[in-house]
């Protein structure tokens, strides 16, 4: 009886380890199932405003610095730049074809009747990726470990989608 615990002791702690380790396949099909249902869905409420600019922020997310088109923010110690080019259509390709690298682990594009978003995700070093949302001439990015792209991926796509200018 006494191995039977210690053998079932050992397997659940075998898939507790599995679960809690995330690969970037999964943590990336993740995001981009939650982004895409970000991008569709109605744009979240404005709560913040810099200039003539108006957007929602979490309320997990703490405004550092502004300027006339960045808002940088941090949450848990994670920064996040907002930028935002007025002259650029809510259908422009300019900002995701400005984002370049050898290799993407996610390059994905959303399209309706009025709008071009993306997500892009490539490795900055081992384990720490930059994650780029955007919607036209508003992007979002910020620097995240595996675990932390898909939360922080939609997160932003919420962020991205709610600017009025």
């Amino acid at each position: 009886m006494k191995n039977v615990k210690f053998l079932f002791l050992g397997f659940a702690l075998v898939v507790g380890l599995l679960v809690g380790c995330s690969s970037i396949e999964d943590e990336t099909k993740e995001a981009l199932t939650a982004v895409e249902e970000t991008f569709k869905g109605k744009p979240t409420e404005t709560n913040n405003t810099n200039g003539n600019i108006s957007f929602y922020l979490p309320s997990t997310m703490k405004i550092d610095e502004k300027d006339e088109n960045n808002v940088i923010v941090t949450k848990s110690g994670q920064t996040f730049i907002l930028f935002v080019n007025p002259n650029e259509a809510k259908n422009s390709k300019v900002m995701y074809e400005a984002i370049d690298a050898k290799k993407f682990s996610v390059d994905k594009t959303f399209t309706d009747k009025e709008r071009f978003g993306y997500v892009k995700v490539f490795e900055l070093e081992e384990d720490i990726y930059l994650v780029s949302v955007g919607i036209g001439g508003v992007k979002m990015t910020t620097e995240a470990k595996v675990s932390e792209i898909s939360e922080s991926a939609t997160e932003m796509m919420k962020v991205v989608s709610s600017v009025k200018y």
